[in-house]
């Protein structure tokens, strides 16, 4: 049994071994910086296009509770998104509008389903032009 141990305990010796050598030990290791006093570098603020592109998918997206299916919140989010200079942002919302007008004649699941469909049309186009999100 010992003869079957000893390669065994050899080997993790051996291991640990080349560990520690391979770690090396502290001195050699970069300090970290000090603190600087520099004020840190803040990224460019958005064009006021794409602020106008970006207002209408935050319109869409802050669209929740009863204003979900309210056909004048969605009218108004549907027409920042039409302002948009992205096309496929711009095409959504003037669809969103239209659900909207639609909803706001004949309110019902079907006109709710219509509005839903349009949300996520400019959702999606948003996506599209700005990834992701939060817009």
């Amino acid at each position: 049994m010992t003869r079957r141990l000893l390669p065994a305990i050899s080997a993790a010796a051996l291991l640990c071994a080349a560990l520690a050598a391979c770690g090396g030990d502290d001195t050699d290791a970069p300090t970290a910086a000090a603190p600087s006093s520099a004020p840190a570098a803040t990224s460019a603020a958005p064009s006021p296009t794409v602020d106008k592109d970006r207002r209408g998918c935050r319109a869409v997206v802050d669209l929740s509770g009863d204003q979900k299916f309210d056909p004048t919140a969605n009218r108004d989010a549907g027409a920042l998104a039409a302002e948009a200079t992205v096309a496929g942002i711009s095409q959504a919302g003037v669809q969103l509008v239209t659900a909207a007008n639609k909803a706001t004649a004949d309110p019902g699941p079907a006109t709710n389903l219509d509005m839903a469909q349009a949300q996520l049309a400019v959702a999606e186009a948003c996506a599209a032009a700005f990834g992701d999100g939060p817009w």
